[in-house]
């Protein structure tokens, strides 16, 4: 029979399917949480998201780097910001030093209650609690000829107080009180406000006399080539700095640069230090990924910043890895497109180099030392490793050309060098460079060495092919050549050697044409070239089968032995005139081929070989 479903049991099934509800407790920070993730204390009455930048830059032997700011301000002047938020900013953008510059007279703000030191008051204990060095200085702010001067590592500010406008009196006054605090004064913006930045005779009279020690070539947005030349000249420390009235993240796009700045090598970061370092001019101006310094200085922080991870050699090549450990990306740019180097901050490159490559001269494109002048280095001086003494090397810049030969000098750094030209290992018994030019008259192998209380730095080797040109008379347009023909001619020592002449004449200009399509032949070519200006010529040997050529004794290309289309190129320094050539070539099976290119002092690339400049006799 059917069962009866009552509403009692209907509620009774419906209340077992019913969800159960559980009492829960209400939490205490219902009403506030503090989130601690990502915010971090700092001890300032402030919590901030605080992840400061890291900007790596090596120091150099006996020196650590530090990265300062000397020029900037606040609202004791005419900035838009606080000395403690200052201080935040060059914190967290990966500062070590500051130096807070308001302006002094004018323009400057009733913030001060003319206590001028309020400013380095407000800022000081912010920077101990994060470790950033502070600076107590002003800018000297008065009219042309004067101009604008940063007065640095002052005790008492209020010793200085002056009114506007500032006379020549008032401020070789301060000038000498500085001095006599032991203050350090530099120049800045040279270029500012004219565009012009040639130096006016009050500040070149203070230069000369030594009472300004640094001088700025890059200042905000604002970079003064001319200012570097002033720096070398009087032996000035090279600034960059912000001279910034807002904040930085206004002002600068930090995500792939950084804010101007100024690397200074010191001992350590107290006054005495940093003072010492800027009296010597041991700094780097570092903006927009640019660095500006006198050669010495800009070369040894190379060597601190791009490391050697391996050295390889693999047959007649070697292959070498290096490292940026810096924050600064490197730009080596050479005669060969193909061969530049690019070492971007933080990143790897790998070369592949023949030997005698290793000597050739790098232009680094963004390390300026002169104000039409960037850093010329060899690829050894960089593969030298962590020795304290540098090694010397070949300034391609001071090579010329006389009716002696040619000279050049050698770039060094402290302690003695010793060279020999013939190959043999230099050492204190072999040749003293006394900084005057080297001459020489005959191809040779340059070999350099520098010694610095008995450490003895890496050895720079160069080859140094040079012909110099000769009186030669009654000679005819073309080159002579002749012709042989043998089945086992392997190489071009075999063509004159084992081969039968089958050939003689003279054709416009090194060529084949008589021996298209056969097989088993070479040429010998004789004759000269002349050239119509001293210099590097570089020349290339494009051939199938093997070749080489000689110009004087040397031989420039050796593109030697059984092989389809290959090219070799070669480079020697000829003196304008007149130069013997030899050129040799072989043709063992298949298809053959033989083009003859050259790239003069006066080109970019290479270019056939003009029949112009062959002649005989």
């Amino acid at each position: 029979m059917k069962k009866t479903i009552t509403t009692s049991t209907l509620m009774a099934v419906a209340l077992s399917m019913a969800p159960c509800v559980i009492a829960q407790e209400v939490p205490e920070n219902v009403h506030y949480e503090y989130l601690t993730e990502y915010y971090k204390s700092t001890d300032m009455g402030v919590e901030i998201c605080a992840y400061p930048r890291r900007v790596v830059v090596p120091g150099i032997p006996g020196y650590k780097a530090y990265k300062a700011d000397l020029h900037c301000h606040t609202i004791f002047s005419d900035g838009q910001v606080t000395p403690k938020m200052r201080v935040m900013e060059a914190w967290m953008e990966g500062l070590d030093v500051l130096a807070i510059t308001d302006h002094h007279p004018a323009p400057r703000t009733d913030f001060d209650k003319g206590d001028l030191n309020r400013t380095y008051r407000e800022a000081e204990a912010s920077a101990a609690e994060v470790g950033l060095k502070l600076i107590k200085g002003f800018e000297l702010t008065a009219n042309e000829p004067i101009g604008h001067l940063c007065i640095m590592f002052l005790n008492d500010l209020n010793k200085y107080k002056l009114t506007y406008p500032v006379s020549h009196e008032q401020a070789d006054k301060f000038i000498a009180m500085a001095l006599q605090d032991n203050a350090i004064i530099t120049s800045n913006h040279p270029g500012w406000p004219d565009q012009n930045s040639d130096l006016t005779d009050y500040v070149t009279s203070h230069i000369v006399k030594g009472d300004f020690k640094a001088m700025e070539v890059y200042n905000s947005s604002e970079y003064y080539p001319l200012a570097i030349d002033h720096c070398n000249k009087y032996h000035l420390a090279m600034i960059a700095a912000t001279d910034t009235h807002y904040p930085t993240y206004y002002q600068y796009d930090q995500k792939d640069n950084h804010r101007p700045m100024t690397i200074i090598f010191a001992k350590d970061d107290s006054d005495e230090s940093l003072k010492e370092a800027l009296t010597a001019g041991r700094t780097i101006a570092w903006a927009d990924h640019k660095l500006f310094g006198p050669r010495d200085l800009v070369s040894q922080f190379m060597r601190s910043c791009i490391k050697v991870e391996w050295i390889r050699k693999n047959n007649d090549k070697w292959r070498i890895k290096l490292f940026n450990d810096s924050a600064i990306p490197f730009k080596l740019k050479c005669s060969n497109p193909q061969g530049d180097i690019i070492l971007a901050a933080g990143g790897y490159a790998e070369l592949s180099k023949m030997e005698s490559e290793l000597c050739t001269s790098y232009t680094v494109t963004n390390v300026h030392i002169g104000s039409c002048e960037c850093l010329h280095i060899p690829l050894s001086f960089l593969l030298q490793g962590d020795s304290p003494v540098s090694m010397p090397y070949m300034d391609d810049k001071s090579l010329t050309f006389n009716e002696k030969g040619m000279s050049f000098n050698l770039i060094t750094q402290e302690g003695d060098t010793y060279y020999t030209l013939d190959g043999t290992v230099p050492d204190p018994q072999s040749l003293k460079y006394d900084g005057k030019s080297i001459q020489t008259s005959k191809s040779s192998h340059l070999r350099a060495v520098t010694i610095k209380d008995g450490v003895t730095s890496a050895e720079f080797i160069c080859d140094l092919p040079f012909s110099m040109a000769i009186n030669v008379k009654k000679t005819k347009p073309g080159i002579a050549f002749t012709m042989y023909e043998h089945n086992d001619i392997l190489s071009t020592k075999d063509v004159e050697r084992i081969g039968v002449q089958v050939l003689k004449g003279v054709y416009e200009g090194p060529c084949i044409t008589d021996g298209i399509g056969k097989d088993h032949f070479g040429y010998i070519f004789t004759g000269y070239i002349t050239v119509p200006v001293s210099g590097q010529y570089d020349f290339k040997l494009q051939t199938n089968d093997g070749s080489d050529l000689f110009i004087g004794e040397y031989l420039v290309c050796d593109n030697d032995q059984c092989h389809g289309w290959a090219s070799k190129t070669g480079k020697i320094y000829l003196q304008k005139g007149t130069h013997p050539v030899l050129i040799r070539y072989f043709e063992g099976y298949g298809a053959e081929s033989f083009e003859l290119m050259w790239k003069s002092p006066e080109m970019t690339s290479f270019a056939d070989v003009p029949n112009s400049i062959f002649s005989y006799k």
